[in-house]
């Protein structure tokens, strides 16, 4: 048991990790204009661990336990509209006021290569997090079923 809580602390820093590495380049060349830093951290956190719970269940400490795979089941529900509506709103940023409006202090090819960089970042883990977040409910009621009826996960 303290092997599957150690990969899970594991796992949760290593995310951590990659969400500081990809929000870097945007902090250090806007700092506190771009406005989406909490929305683009949430959408890689949830892509990140969904997929880690729909690939690795084995490994985590909730391999056997139902109420957390029934928890997800439900949970996911909120996470989604969540997800969906925060797409909304930076699209809607992007639409109105253009990704352009929070870099006035950058050279004109660097405000070109930062927003490619903004919109395909977080177009890739707001994907990764809507899939994630689809498939999380499937794979939990597959592991509860397996568990039910053939022992493992």
């Amino acid at each position: 048991m303290n092997s599957k809580w150690s990969f899970s602390l594991v796992s949760w820093i290593i995310s951590i990790v990659i969400a500081t590495i990809v929000m870097i380049p945007i902090y250090t060349q806007i700092g506190d204009q771009y406005q989406f830093y909490v929305e683009n951290i949430a959408f890689i956190l949830i892509f990140l661990t969904f997929s880690r719970y729909i690939f690795l269940t084995k490994h985590h400490w909730f391999s056997h336990t139902d109420w957390f795979k029934v928890f997800f089941v439900f949970a996911v529900i909120p996470i989604l509209l969540y997800v969906v509506d925060n797409l909304w709103d930076f699209q809607r940023f992007m639409d109105e006021d253009g990704i352009s409006s929070i870099m006035e202090n950058l050279p004109a090819k660097s405000q070109s290569s930062l927003s490619k960089y903004i919109k395909a970042e977080m177009t890739f883990f707001w994907a990764g997090a809507f899939v994630s977040s689809i498939a999380l409910p499937l794979r939990m009621i597959n592991s509860m079923w397996r568990v039910r009826h053939r022992g493992k996960v």
